[in-house]
């Protein structure tokens, strides 16, 4: 049974149970007792729907799978608590409170509706976990939560009736502190949402459950195969939390693989979560030595600007800075080399499975918070941090890294005088060898002149050669790309040993998105494979859909733009020098066509853009080409 089922095939059988309703503030230290009579395992989910099933009725096809599931329901319980969306696609669910049912073949059982709720608070998750552990005892439990995830910083969730209400780290600790968890853990803990598969998750988990479940990566929408890992799970009850976790994550990369959806990035991983105090004791170990201040930010900054980042940063989309723990920990090999490997050692020990999809590189299973990138949202971002319940001693120190990076610049690079130097279609700029220290990335780039007295960024390109005196060289031949026969400037998000993505702002239908576009070894010259939103402004919560491109659809490509002056003009630079703006419509009719093109007739400005350790921008002065046609 695939995932693209569109209605919903189960009826609704009301039953009537009693529960014992247990006020989350008495219930801190509850003592379980497993009954005699009891299930292998009880699956609890914990659905928010939000607007992935407002929209798309992804929470109503998991169901499906479920209720589709073949296992025996007698040694298995799936218990659904229902809440958080504004318009169910079923007619079953409803909006007016939550409610809770039990999967059976093909149907679902009403057991309770409650009162309005929010998804987003810790009493209502501790109350559903008490209320099935209670009802429906088993040698082992598990809890899966579903919706958006927004990782260490952001955490789980968003409730469109209660303001857009998540999970944090901690409030989620404060819920499984007031259940019977504290007494008898979960066997395993899994989130279908995005970005969840953080040291933070881990370390918040790590009294609570066994085994956590979880992506580094963003999740597609289809999110887990329920159908498959539930019928397995239903050939062997008697699965460990690590097995079972294993048929989660090899079902979840596999269903995509073998339905043509090879080209969503997909990670899943179960991390053990006995061996997560060893992780934290190495991260500890490593930030010793790596201390700010004997070691210099700058190499800290340049160590952490090359780690692996999950999400989508690009130049219009947003930056998560959460990056993989073993990628990131090789990076700082040079600086110190005994506690690296260290750190390397014990997550590897903590990730007993990891499951990728075909453009993934450099995932270990396990990712940590690291402000960088996102360097406007840092100082929000670490407020909310420090009260996440993590190391105090880590917390401590990418405070201090981030005070750093948002604050006085260390060294202010004076590049704006140096123009390039053209030779046929080779361009270079020579910067003085001892500003290079305080540089991470130089792209060169190209504009167009527009009448408003704006230049549009055509062209960016990171690959530039620099040599040891300083000698910066690229190579442009005027040869740029255009998707349906429309400019398009793309901001590279990732590449891989044997491919590359790209973004390319837009609009789709009217909404904010990034189209994707893939280059491999399939795709030389270039393939958009999808639409990925934007992050909410709102909520900071990842998308968690690739939106397929179909006939009829109405894309605007989107330019970034500004207005350059000269190195003499004493006039003061303001917000409205740069600018997005929207190019021509056009609607879709078969696949997106990818090209290169000569640039039109018009003038032009080459040069380079630099960006310093702390993420400050310059660029350097332009020179002027003019093109006509023949």
């Amino acid at each position: 049974m695939k995932k693209i089922l569109k209605y919903f095939a189960v009826i609704c059988v009301i039953a009537v149970i009693f529960f014992i309703a247990l006020a989350s503030c008495s219930n801190e230290g509850l003592e379980y007792t497993l009954p005699d009579e009891h299930a292998d395992y009880t699956i609890m989910v914990y659905l928010n729907g939000s607007d992935l099933e407002t929209e798309g009725g992804m929470a109503t096809d998991d169901v499906i799978e479920m209720a589709l599931a073949d296992y025996p329901r007698e040694r298995i319980n799936v218990v659904i608590q229902a809440g958080g969306t504004e318009e169910w696609q079923n007619e079953f669910f409803t909006t007016d409170g939550l409610a809770r049912y039990l999967v059976l073949e093909e149907e679902l059982e009403l057991l309770e509706e409650l009162p309005a709720a929010s998804m987003g608070e810790s009493e209502t998750l501790a109350d559903f976990i008490n209320y099935c552990m209670e009802n429906f005892p088993a040698e082992k439990f598990g809890l899966i939560m579903w919706n958006h995830g927004g990782g260490a910083v952001h955490g789980f969730g968003v409730d469109e009736l209660f303001d857009y209400d998540g999970l944090t780290l901690e409030e989620m600790k404060e819920a499984f502190k007031n259940t019977y968890l504290p007494n008898y853990p979960l066997e395993l803990l899994g989130f279908d949402a995005c970005l969840m598969a953080t040291i933070e998750t881990a370390y918040m988990a790590k009294d609570y459950a066994r085994y956590l479940v979880a992506s580094e990566e963003l999740e597609p929408g289809y999110g887990w195969d329920y159908q498959t890992w539930l019928s397995i799970l239903g050939e062997d009850p008697s699965m460990s939390g690590a097995e079972l976790g294993q048929v989660i994550a090899d079902s979840f990369v596999d269903f995509y693989l073998e339905n043509d959806m090879e080209d969503e990035p997909t990670t899943l991983s179960v991390v053990d979560l006995a061996e997560v105090d060893d992780v934290v004791a190495a991260l500890e170990n490593l930030i010793e030595v790596a201390d700010l201040s004997s070691a210099n930010y700058q190499t800290i900054a340049k160590s952490r600007s090359r780690a692996r980042e999950f999400g989508m940063p690009s130049e219009y989309g947003g930056s998560t800075d959460m990056v993989d723990m073993v990628h990131l920990a090789e990076q700082f090999m040079d600086i110190c080399p005994d506690e690296a490997e260290a750190l390397i050692e014990a997550v590897n020990n903590a990730v007993v499975h990891s499951a990728l999809g075909k453009y993934v590189d450099n995932a270990c299973g396990l990712s940590l918070y690291f402000p960088y990138n996102a360097k406007e949202e840092t100082e929000e971002r670490i407020d909310i941090y420090r009260t996440c319940g993590f190391s105090p001693r880590y917390i401590n120190y990418v405070t201090e890294f981030a005070s750093i990076l948002t604050g006085k610049p260390l060294a202010k690079l004076d590049v704006s005088d140096i123009a390039p130097t053209q030779d046929e279609s080779y361009f270079d700029i020579v910067i003085p060898p001892e500003e290079l220290a305080n540089i991470e990335t130089i792209y060169f780039t190209a504009w167009v002149k527009e009448e408003d007295g704006f230049y549009t960024q055509i062209y960016q390109d990171t690959y530039v050669e620099i040599d040891e005196s300083g000698k910066i060289l690229t190579e442009f031949d005027g040869i740029i790309t255009t998707i349906n026969g429309q400019w398009a400037c793309l901001y590279e998000i990732e590449s891989g040993e044997d491919y590359i993505r790209y973004a390319v702002p837009a609009y789709l239908n009217g909404k904010e998105v990034n189209l994707i576009v893939l280059y491999d070894e399939a795709n030389p010259d270039g393939k958009v494979i999808g639409a990925m939103p934007v992050y909410d402004s709102e909520t900071w919560m990842a998308p968690k859909q690739m939106i397929k491109i179909k006939d009829g659809d109405v894309i605007q490509l989107l330019y970034y733009a500004e207005r350059f002056y000269d190195i003499d003009d004493d006039s003061e630079p303001s917000e409205d020098d740069a600018i997005w703006y929207e190019g021509e419509e056009f609607t879709v009719k078969g696949e997106l066509v990818v090209e290169n093109w000569e640039v039109l007739e018009g003038t032009y400005l080459y040069g380079f853009t630099i960006v310093d350790l702390q993420g400050n921008v310059y660029y350097t002065d332009f020179i002027e080409v003019e093109f006509f046609e023949e």
